[in-house]
């Protein structure tokens, strides 16, 4: 369950570090992708429990979603131009 609670940490962290919607896919399947093999080497065999794989799947859905929500809204701010708001022509 505690690592149903990690992905809101990691979606921040994916606004915090990359802040481009694009980019949140690829840097959630790079970590993840590090983390598989990790847990391969560590324990010596593939994965083979279909909770492992489902409760993966699952985090990597909404970490993406979630990193994409933030990194959107924080892409459609409006950029301030000036101190005024008059125009002179």
């Amino acid at each position: 369950m505690l690592w149903f609670l990690f992905f809101f940490c990691r979606a921040l962290g994916l606004w915090y570090i990359i802040k481009r919607t694009k980019q949140c896919l690829d840097f959630t399947l790079t970590v993840y992708l590090i983390h598989f093999i990790v847990c391969c080497i560590y324990n010596g065999r593939f994965p083979s429990s279909i909770s492992w794989w489902l409760s993966n799947i699952v985090v990597i859905v909404i970490m993406t979603v979630l990193g994409e929500f933030l990194c959107m809204r924080t892409e459609m701010k409006e950029i301030p131009l000036g101190q005024s708001s008059r125009v002179d022509l």
